[in-house]
C-alpha cells in the first residue's frame, strides 16, 4: 500500500494498493465499566470501524498498528484478551462496502464537527444581539475556538480515505475564525481599547 503522511498528521492512500487491514478483537473484565469505555474511546480516537461488539477493523498502516499494540498491552495488563490480526478481504464488494463504512463514519464526524462550528456563530450573533461585549464573553469564546481548533486535527488524521466534507469542515472553521476576529475587534471597540 502506498501511504502519504502529510505534515499536518493526514494519510492520503492509493485506494488500489489497500489490500491489508488490521483486525482488533478485545474482552476487559465487565468491572469497571471504565476499562471498555476507556478501550472504546481509545479505538475511536483512532479511527476504527466496529464490525460488531468488541471486533474492529483499521487500514494496515505503521502509525495506527503501533498504537494498536500498545492498546493491546494495555488491555492484557488490565487482565483482559486481545488479539491483533493482518487479514486480507477476498471480496472486493467487501472491500469497498468497508471502505463506504470508514467514509460514512467520517462524514457523520465531521458534519458533528460543522454543527459546532454553526452553534459558535450562534454564540456570537446571540452576545451581539445582547450588547455582551466584554472580555468575559470574548474569553469563553476563545475557549470554543480553541476546542474545534484542537477537534480538526484529530479527524482530519483518522480520514483515511479524504471524505468530501473535511474540505466544508475546514471551510467552516476558518469562518469561525474570521468572526472570532470580528468579535474581538466588537469587544475592543465597546472596552474603548484603541491598542494605543
Amino acid at each position: 500500500m502506498q501511504l502519504v503522511l502529510h505534515t499536518i498528521g493526514r494519510y492520503t492512500y492509493a485506494m488500489e494498493f489497500l489490500c491489508t487491514w488490521l483486525l482488533f478483537a478485545y474482552q476487559v473484565p465487565a468491572s469497571p465499566s471504565t476499562h471498555r469505555s476507556y478501550v472504546w474511546r481509545k479505538l475511536k480516537a483512532l479511527g476504527a470501524l466496529y464490525l460488531q461488539n468488541s471486533l474492529c477493523i483499521l487500514p494496515s498502516i505503521s502509525p495506527v498498528e503501533e498504537r494498536l499494540r500498545q492498546l493491546h498491552e494495555e488491555i492484557l495488563s488490565r487482565r483482559g484478551t486481545a488479539i491483533l490480526l493482518h487479514i486480507s478481504l477476498l471480496d472486493e464488494a467487501e472491500r469497498e462496502d468497508i471502505i463506504a463504512r470508514f467514509k460514512r463514519q467520517m462524514e457523520d464526524e465531521y458534519g458533528e464537527f460543522i454543527e459546532q462550528c454553526e452553534e459558535f456563530h450562534t454564540e456570537l450573533a446571540k452576545e451581539r444581539a445582547k450588547n455582551h461585549l466584554t472580555f468575559g464573553e470574548l474569553e469563553e469564546n476563545d475557549v470554543d475556538l480553541a476546542k474545534l481548533r484542537q477537534w480538526l486535527p484529530k479527524l482530519r488524521a483518522r480520514d483515511f480515505f479524504q471524505v468530501d466534507i473535511a474540505k466544508e469542515a475546514e471551510a467552516a472553521l476558518e469562518s469561525c475564525e474570521a468572526d472570532f476576529r470580528q468579535f474581538e475587534a466588537e469587544v475592543e471597540a465597546a472596552s474603548g481599547y484603541g491598542g494605543e
